[in-house]
């Protein structure tokens, strides 16, 4: 490259960097958006007050009378079922308001217009007498009554009903808060509140000095300013003193799971992983980053430490980790790399659009800056690479080129709109998600091997769907200034984009163990192998953590912590599971060898059976006459003969893999678990979520006994028993006693019935009979099937015994129905849990 070349090169790239530093040294910041106007319609009785004569006005009387009791019945029929908690308290609150007006006074021309009703109501009843609020969760929403007149010759007088419904643990406390009239000029300069407390005691007062106080009732006059009250429960005694046990089960079992949560993943890894250098790096970098974790609850105004960490530093650290452990480098070719600058310029291209509409920059001056930036980027790409002679490299170079500048141009412009809270709604998120769909491509890399197209798509999309990205997008008012927006809760806990990128990593760690299986489960002899066994109990661990009905009782006081002992449960039910006696056996390496065992088995069997009817047909005919010894010997020699030729080890055909890898398998035994459990999610409730984190936390639950399905299928040579009726009786109790201990605080709670209880522990057993027994009849069919023959050789319709699980399945299924179908609201709650809530706060 000549001289003058090289210089017209830097020289156009100066130029195209030169463009975008201008245009981002001129842009303004963009103006905060205007307070929205409110579009209510206005409240008829604010106008009519106002044309009103101040005499008219000052004979104007407010009155209203507060009566807080038990809910009935049939108040809480609205209420949806599976809200109402038998253990706390229903209470419903009614207000009573009356306003007496003079007989000329316009507010009763108004009220008989009734313009706007029944909308309008709240703002009417609001504006005269404050709206008065009652603390606790709401079990219904709140209910108006339409207003009543009552007229004579002194004046009209107007009630307005207003009914709330609330439900308070019984030990809670209950707050009556009287706002002041919000109308402008006031209607009623003074209010006269009575209060029918009830099953309460008057507890607190605030602001309000009591005209007539009395135990069922509490008169007192108050003016236009706020007040409030507190009640006291009257059957609820208050301890001195709160017991606090100096041990907590609660913590000791919670570290017990994290330890064992941590040996079990550290073991599924093997040591071979551990002996790699590029490993050990990797673990120490992500020990590293994990306590920054911790500082946003510590440090709120530090937390941006925590973004850069999560979102910068660990995709950097998993892109160099990948990099270091693959044999070969990423295929991506220059056809890649335009699409992808392709598809960031059309981003880019909606930055400088808003940049535009929102004056950031105007029109003339993004066009110009744009155009010099990217064909000045353009030019000196061809000068760079005008030596290297193909057309079509040069091309794509000026193309790529080009791209590139607007690109940054986009990027500058939005880095200079970031720090004065103005941009872009979910332009954040965009490169939140971009930066930490750098993860899961690496980790996709590094399980599977190789750098593949497919899977850097599929981990962005992922990326953005756990960011909730195209929702918000798409949402009405992206592209203005701001759109008020309160973030979705899990319980308690707000989906912020550092917390969803948080869950996103536990949901792309149990992804990998589930792969790590895939990849080992490719051998048979993974079946023996403790790392093997060790990722798939860490796997059973992590979806017990939080099992179905776990939430629904988390306010008892039980010194058991169900997030801990459920996981346990999973772990020693699998490793009793999997450690019991085995026979030794040889596992058929092909299809033809299974046929050949199993029907050696057969014809074993068919030796057994006449022996047997041998000696049973034998006896009565040797005593008629009918048969000689000496030909009753022949027969039994022969059959001992054969039976000597056989062996007489225990019959291990139907215990082996069948010729298939545990993969294999196990993908087999969780799809017909999942199918079995899956009609029983009308008990349990469907999952829901407002996007795709919530969703998959809140649908866990579906697949923690197809999991032990899947251990039953990948292990099972090893899984106890020699048939597979018998190891499906053994997973039955092992995922039995896993399932019954996310229920234990159930059975211990002495609020709740006995009936309750046997109900629970009834459709849960009935459930998991149902999927094991179905799951160890498919599997007897499924070794008939593969070795080539009818499955009836080993299960004949005709013999009872042979009928017995089958008819057990089905009885075990209808009684579930049953108990289902006379399920009440207590049961109802205890299975589906007080359901996480992941709907966004209005």
């Amino acid at each position: 490259m000549g001289r003058l070349r090289m210089a017209m090169a830097f020289g156009l790239a100066l130029v195209s960097l030169g463009a975008i530093v201008w245009c981002t040294v001129a842009a303004r910041p963009v103006a905060g958006p205007e307070v929205p106007k409110s579009t209510a319609a206005p409240n008829p009785w604010v106008a009519a007050a106002a044309r009103a004569d101040p005499r008219v006005g000052w004979a104007r009387k407010a009155a209203t009378e507060v009566t807080v009791a038990r809910a009935a019945e049939a108040d809480l029929d609205p209420v949806p079922d599976g809200r109402i908690d038998p253990r706390q308290r229903q209470v419903k609150v009614t207000v009573v308001h009356r306003l007496t007006m003079a007989p000329k006074d316009p507010l009763i021309g108004a009220l008989r217009q009734g313009t706007g009703f029944p909308g309008t109501l709240q703002q009417v009843t609001d504006a005269a007498f404050g709206a008065i609020k009652v603390d606790g969760p709401g079990l219904a929403p709140t209910t108006r009554l339409a207003p009543i007149l009552d007229t004579d010759s002194s004046g009209t007088t107007a009630r307005f009903t207003v009914t709330l419904l609330r439900q308070v643990k019984r030990s809670d406390l209950l707050t009556l808060d009287f706002n002041a009239p919000n109308a402008t000029p006031v209607i009623v300069t003074s209010r006269s509140i009575a209060v029918l407390p009830g099953e309460w005691t008057v507890l607190r007062l605030a602001g309000i000095t009591p005209d007539r106080e009395h135990e069922e009732r509490v008169e007192f006059g108050v003016g236009s300013y706020p007040v409030s009250m507190t009640l006291a429960p009257d059957s609820y005694g208050f301890a001195d003193v709160a017991l606090e046990d100096d041990f907590s089960w609660a913590t000791a079992l919670g570290v017990l799971t994290a330890l064992a949560l941590v040996v079990f993943l550290a073991r599924s890894l093997g040591r071979g992983w551990w002996e790699r250098p590029p490993n050990r790096e990797l673990v120490v970098g992500l020990a590293l980053a994990a306590p920054t974790l911790l500082i946003p609850l510590v440090a709120e105004d530090w937390s941006a430490v925590t973004y850069v960490v999560l979102f910068v530093a660990v995709p950097a650290l998993a892109l160099r980790h990948a990099g270091r452990v693959l044999p070969t480098s990423p295929p991506w070719n220059t056809r890649d790399l335009l699409v992808t600058t392709g598809l960031g310029v059309v981003v880019g291209l909606g930055m400088l659009v808003w940049s535009w509409l929102h004056g950031q920059l105007s029109g003339q001056v993004l066009l110009i800056g744009g155009a010099v930036a990217a064909l000045a980027a353009a030019g000196s790409a061809v000068a760079f690479s005008v030596d290297l002679g193909v057309r079509s490299v040069i091309v794509r170079l000026a193309v790529w080129a080009a791209e590139a500048a607007i690109g940054a141009l986009a990027l500058a412009l939005w880095l200079r709109a970031l720090p004065t809270g103005v941009y872009p709604p979910d332009s954040v998120r965009l490169v939140l998600a971009l930066g930490w769909a750098m993860i899961p491509v690496a980790a996709i890399a590094v399980a599977t091997r190789q750098w593949t197209r497919g899977a850097v798509v599929g981990a962005v999309i992922v990326s953005l769907l756990v960011q909730d990205w195209p929702t918000e997008w798409l949402d009405s008012g992206s592209w203005s200034l701001a759109v008020p927006r309160t973030e979705p809760m899990i319980g308690s806990l707000a989906l912020t984009p550092l917390v969803r990128g948080v869950l996103g990593l536990l949901l792309l760690g149990f992804l990998m163990l589930v792969l790590r299986l895939w990849r080992l489960g490719r051998q048979l002899s993974a079946i023996d192998s403790p790392v093997t066994e060790s990722t798939m109990i860490a796997v059973l661990m992590v979806l017990y953590i939080t099992p179905g009905g776990s939430t629904t009782l988390a306010d008892i006081d039980v010194p058991l912590p169900l997030l801990a002992i459920t996981s346990i449960v999973a772990w020693a039910t699998a490793r009793w599971l999997l450690a019991g006696p085995r026979l030794a056996l040889t596992e058929p390496s092909s299809q033809e060898e299974h046929r050949q065992l199993v029907r050696t088995a057969l014809h074993k069997r068919l030796l057994l059976v006449a022996e047997q009817e041998l000696y049973r047909v034998g006896r009565g005919r040797i005593g008629s006459g009918e048969m000689s010894m000496a030909d009753f010997d022949q027969r039994r020699d022969a059959l001992e003969e054969a039976l000597r030729r056989h062996g007489r080890h225990p019959e291990t055909a139907f215990a082996t893999a069948a010729g298939c890898t545990p993969w294999f398998n196990g993908v087999h035994a969780f799809t017909v678990s999942l199918l079995l459990s899956l009609p029983f999610a009308v008990v349990y409730g469907w999952p829901e979520g407002v996007d795709l984190t919530s969703f998959v936390f809140d649908g866990r639950y579906l697949i923690t006994l197809p999991a032990f399905g899947f251990l039953f299928g990948y292990f099972y040579p090893r899984v106890r028993g020699t048939q597979p009726m018998t190891k499906a009786l053994h997973l039955t109790a092992a995922a039995l006693l896993t399932e019954l201990s996310g229920y234990l605080s159930t059975l211990v709670e002495p609020d709740i019935g006995v009936f309750d209880k046997v109900q629970v522990v009834g459709i849960v057993v009935g459930q998991v009979t149902v999927v094991c027994i179905g799951l160890g009849l498919f599997w007897e069919w499924r070794i008939m099937h593969l070795a080539g023959e009818p499955w009836a050789r080993v299960r004949n319709v005709r013999s009872i015994r042979s009928l017995a699980a089958p008819t057990l399945a089905i009885v075990l299924a209808a009684g579930t129905t049953v108990a289902t179908s006379v399920a009440g609201q207590t049961v109802d709650r205890i299975l589906k849990g007080d359901q996480v809530t992941t709907t966004a706060p209005r």
